[in-house]
């Protein structure tokens, strides 16, 4: 699991996980915290380890750390194999936004069921494109890793996990940016153009682009 702080990541390891940097054993829930705020409050370490002997419950407790934000997008690709960003507050993007409360709702009522919390999701993901895009026609094709972004808001540190859906589209729809989602521009990227997109994007979207890209 890779947490980002704008351009620095703290990772949540495995225990047979390789890693190069420094690494940090926590043994309790405070000292998770201890971890976080030290991380936090110190812009010279860029990269930083958390490993613990159960993956699962380490994961859990640094989650419990943070104020959980759900969120959903697409990576949407043509039949041509262009890949359809958008341009927003400086920085080429792709469409995502936060799922609504009454889907959030919908999965507590139906939590036992996970593939009605997948419908919802996906449900999210493809209405955030339309809605940010213009696009009319797309479909989701499969599901994709999430990514994870730390950041405060009214003085609340905030978890924001967005969960990610490849889909499809026919090229030749009008694009229609979403103003007052401070979006100013929606493109179609080839592949060779994406260098473009990667000079000035989220290092949280660099990985995801690259590696969903070579398999196109």
């Amino acid at each position: 699991m890779k947490i980002f702080f704008d351009q620095r990541i703290l990772y949540v390891l495995k225990p047979e996980t390789v890693y190069d940097g420094e690494v940090i054993h926590p043994r309790s829930a405070k000292e998770i915290e201890n971890v976080i705020v030290k991380f936090e409050k110190d812009p010279a370490i860029q990269e930083l380890g958390i490993m613990g002997k159960e993956y699962k419950k380490l994961k859990k407790k640094v989650k419990e750390c943070f104020v959980p934000l759900e969120a959903a997008g697409g990576v949407v690709k043509n039949e041509r194999g262009e890949i359809l960003f958008i341009f927003r507050r400086g920085k080429w993007d792709l469409p995502k936004g936060k799922i609504n409360s009454e889907f959030r709702t919908g999965e507590k009522r139906n939590s036992g069921k996970p593939n009605t919390k997948f419908r919802f999701r996906m449900a999210e993901a493809l209405r955030e494109v339309k809605e940010e895009t213009g696009l009319q026609e797309v479909v989701v094709v499969r599901k994709l890793k999430s990514t994870y972004h730390a950041y405060y808001e009214k003085k609340q540190r905030i978890l924001k996990k967005t969960r990610w859906f490849e889909m499809a589209a026919p090229s030749g729809q009008t694009l229609v940016p979403q103003a007052e989602e401070d979006i100013l521009y929606v493109r179609w990227f080839k592949p060779e153009e994406l260098g473009i997109v990667l000079e000035n994007t989220y290092p949280s979207l660099k990985k995801m682009i690259t590696e969903y890209c070579s398999l196109i």
